[in-house]
C-alpha cells in the first residue's frame, strides 16, 4: 500500500479541523489492526475470540505489515468472530475499513454487526455486494478499501458507505448475544477479507456529519478525557 506523506498528513490535517473543528463526538473504542484483537497488550480494550475449532487466532489470520487484520479462510468449517460485549447497544455507531477479495458462503461468512438481542443488526460482504441481513442489499466493489458504517437506534439501522446512506430500516433481527462482533459467522462459508480499523461508540447514534469518520479525520479518542488527535489509518492507502 502506498503510505501517505508526513506532509500531505499534516495538510489534511489542517484542512479538516478548518472544516471540522473539534468533533462534539468520539470514538468510545479504536482497533487498529496493529495486533490481534485478542492481544492481551490491547488491555482493557481486549476483544474475545469466539471459535468452533482449537485453534489459535494466527490459525486463521495474520496482521499485515500495514496494520491489517488479514483473514484467509479458504478452507471454510469455521466460525472465527471477534466480539466486545456491551449491555446497551440501543443507540450505537459501528464503522470498519474493510475490503474482501473473496467470499463463497452465506452472506454473513464475513459479517460486521451490533448484536443487541431483539434489536440486532447485521451486515454481510461478497467481493460485490454488502447484504443488510434479509432486508436488502447494495451492490459495490469491496474488493477495494470502503468505510462501512452502521447507525443503529433500537432496532433501526442506517448504512453508510464512505459517507453516503445506501440502505436503511429494522432487519427485524434477533440473537442472545449483546456485542459488537467482526469477522466470519459461517460455518460453511469460505473468505479471505482485510480489516484495516473498526472503531465504534455506544453513546449514540451519529451520521458521518455529527461524527466524521474516522480513516480522514482526527477524533479526540483517549480514555482519560485527554484531547488526542488520532489518524486512524491514513498510515496506509
Amino acid at each position: 500500500m502506498r503510505r501517505i506523506s508526513l506532509a500531505l498528513s499534516l495538510a489534511l490535517l489542517t484542512v479538516l479541523v478548518w472544516t471540522y473543528g473539534a468533533p462534539a463526538q468520539s470514538w468510545e473504542l479504536v482497533y487498529e489492526g496493529n495486533n490481534f484483537p485478542d492481544d492481551p497488550a490491547l488491555g482493557d480494550d481486549v476483544w474475545t475470540f469466539f471459535k468452533t475449532a482449537d485453534m489459535e487466532t494466527s490459525g486463521i489470520a495474520e496482521i499485515t505489515p500495514d496494520g491489517e487484520l488479514h483473514y484467509a479462510d479458504l478452507e471454510g468449517n469455521k466460525v472465527c468472530f471477534f466480539m466486545r460485549d456491551h449491555d446497551d447497544l440501543s443507540n450505537a455507531t459501528l464503522e470498519a475499513r474493510i475490503k474482501v477479495p473473496y467470499q463463497d458462503g452465506a452472506y454473513y461468512t464475513v459479517c460486521l454487526e451490533l448484536k443487541d438481542g431483539d434489536d440486532s443488526i447485521g451486515l454481510g460482504f461478497s467481493s460485490g455486494q454488502i447484504t443488510f441481513a434479509d432486508l436488502d442489499s447494495y451492490d459495490i466493489d469491496m474488493t477495494e478499501y470502503h468505510v462501512i458504517r452502521i447507525v443503529k437506534t433500537g432496532g433501526y439501522a442506517e448504512i453508510y458507505v464512505d459517507d453516503e446512506k445506501v440502505l436503511e430500516g429494522d432487519p427485524g433481527s434477533s440473537d442472545d448475544r449483546h456485542c459488537v462482533t467482526i469477522g466470519e459467522g459461517s460455518t460453511g462459508g469460505k473468505a479471505e477479507h482485510y480489516w484495516d480499523y473498526v472503531v465504534y461508540t455506544t453513546a449514540g447514534a451519529f451520521s458521518p456529519g455529527e461524527l466524521p469518520n474516522y480513516f480522514l479525520s482526527p477524533s479526540a479518542v483517549q480514555s482519560d478525557g485527554k484531547a488526542a488527535i488520532c489518524w486512524g489509518t491514513l498510515k496506509s492507502q
